[in-house]
């Protein structure tokens, strides 16, 4: 599965390149309109990718780690998705992948390879 903002990312990069081409086409005389072009469209994805997850937040079916406690990096414990949408600490609750329900705060957004993190609040045992 690959992660939203690589995706996003790599969507603005192909469309950004194939306008800088298409400009050379039309309108470029020297390589170094093409390079300029080109770096242009790169500096512009990274900043989309970058500032994506922040204007969006965190949605419902989003994929979302758990971790206990504080902000350690080995401190991931499961994983599961999102049941409503969230801002950054901001309350949200949480299936995990095993049918439990939780509930938790969002500590951070997605990364470029990691899914948003939630830190864990309280979570629901299942009763038989």
């Amino acid at each position: 599965m690959m992660n939203m903002n690589l995706s996003i990312f790599l969507k603005c990069t192909a469309v950004g390149v194939a306008l800088a081409l298409l400009s050379f086409a039309f309108i470029g005389d020297d390589l170094l309109f093409l390079a300029k072009g080109l770096a242009l469209v790169l500096g512009i994805s990274i900043v989309i990718a970058i500032a994506y997850p922040h204007l969006r937040g965190v949605r419902r079916g989003d994929r979302v780690f758990l971790i206990k406690g504080g902000r350690s990096l080995l401190g991931f414990w499961k994983s599961g998705f999102a049941l409503q949408d969230a801002q950054m600490h901001k309350e949200i609750r949480v299936r995990l992948d095993d049918g439990k329900e939780a509930v938790g705060v969002v500590e951070s957004y997605e990364g470029l390879f990691s899914p948003s993190k939630v830190r864990i609040v309280y979570e629901e045992k299942l009763v038989e």
